[in-house]
C-alpha cells in the first residue's frame, strides 16, 4: 500500500499520548470504533479493514472498540488481527450486554475466544444489566481476567445517570459521546472524570456523520493551520482532543483513506482554549 511522506513523517514523530488514570499506562489519543464498520463478510471489505488495522497500527494506535453486539465485528477483528500478526500491538476494549449473570459471563467468555486474550478493558454497554455485571466485572479484575472496567453509553439524555454511575462506581473508564455539535459533556462529566481520576473514551465524534453534512461545501479555515489541521475531520477531532480529561477518541472507519485522514489529529499541536472559542463560533455560523 501506498504511504504519503507526511503519513510516514508523523509515525516517525510519534502519536500523542495519555496516562490512564491511577496507572503508570499510557495510550495513543487515537482509537479505533467498530460500529457498523467492521461488519460483514464481502471479501473486499475485509480486505479494506485488513488494511484499516494495518495502518492503524503503523500509524501508533492501540485501542479498539468494539462489542458482541456489532454483527460479526468482534470476530472480523480478531481474525483480521491474528492474521496481520498485531494482536499483542492492541489494547482490546469490548462490552457486555446481557441481563443475566450467566449469560454476561458466557458472552464475555466468546468475546475473549474470539478477540483472543488479554481483553484490556470490559465495559458494560448501555447500561444494560448494569449491577449484575458489575459485580461480576468487578471480580474480573480482582481476579486479573480483565486489566480495566467501565461503562458505555451514546446518548446525550444518558448522562445524567453517567454521572450518578461515575460518582458511585470504582471505574477505570467511562465513554461517552462528545463534539463539537454537542459539547455538552464539557458541562459535568468531564470535569468529574478529572475529577475521579476516570480514563475517558469519547464516541460519535463526528455524530454519526451528520458534522461532514454540515461543513460539506464550506472551506476550512485558515487558522486551522495554526495547530497543524488539514481536514475537516482533524478540526472536528482535534477539538474533542484538545480537552485534557479526553484519553482517546474512537471514530470508527471502514475506509482505508478515512482512518489515514482521522489519525492525523493525534499528531502535532492541538488548540488551545482561546481557539478551542472560534472553533465554536465557526459551527455556529455555519
Amino acid at each position: 500500500m501506498t504511504r504519503t511522506k507526511a503519513m510516514m513523517a508523523a509515525a516517525d514523530s510519534g502519536m500523542r499520548k495519555r496516562a490512564i488514570p491511577g496507572s503508570e499506562e499510557e495510550l495513543p489519543v487515537m482509537g479505533l470504533g467498530s460500529s457498523g464498520s467492521f461488519e460483514g463478510q464481502d471479501p473486499a471489505k475485509l480486505d479494506a479493514l485488513a488494511e484499516v488495522m494495518e495502518e492503524f497500527v503503523e500509524l501508533g494506535g492501540t485501542l479498539l472498540d468494539t462489542s458482541p453486539s456489532y454483527g460479526n465485528a468482534e470476530a472480523n477483528i480478531g481474525r483480521i488481527a491474528r492474521d496481520l500478526g498485531v494482536r499483542d500491538r492492541l489494547f482490546m476494549a469490548t462490552k457486555v450486554r446481557s441481563q443475566g449473570e450467566q449469560d454476561g459471563i458466557e458472552q464475555m467468555a466468546r468475546s475473549a475466544e474470539l478477540l483472543g486474550e488479554p481483553i484490556d478493558l470490559m465495559q458494560i454497554h448501555n447500561f444494560i444489566g448494569l449491577e449484575t455485571q458489575w459485580r461480576t466485572l468487578k471480580s474480573m479484575r480482582e481476579e486479573g481476567r480483565v486489566r480495566y472496567i467501565g461503562l458505555t453509553h451514546f446518548r446525550t439524555s444518558a448522562f445524567e445517570q453517567l454521572e450518578q454511575e461515575m460518582r458511585n462506581k470504582d471505574m477505570d473508564f467511562v465513554q461517552f459521546n462528545y463534539s463539537l455539535m454537542t459539547p455538552e459533556a464539557e458541562e459535568r462529566l468531564l470535569p468529574l472524570a478529572a475529577d475521579r481520576g476516570i480514563a475517558v473514551i469519547v464516541n460519535r465524534a463526528f455524530n454519526d456523520g451528520r458534522f461532514f453534512g454540515l461543513v460539506k461545501g464550506q472551506p476550512l479555515p485558515d487558522y486551522a493551520a495554526e495547530f497543524d489541521c488539514e481536514s475537516w475531520a482533524q478540526f472536528a477531532l482535534k477539538y474533542v482532543l484538545s480537552h485534557p480529561a479526553v484519553t482517546v477518541v474512537i471514530p470508527a472507519t471502514s475506509k482505508p483513506e478515512h482512518l489515514m485522514d482521522n489519525m492525523q489529529a493525534g499528531f502535532g499541536a492541538l488548540p488551545d482554549e482561546a481557539m478551542r472559542e472560534r472553533m465554536r463560533e465557526t459551527m455556529a455560523s455555519l
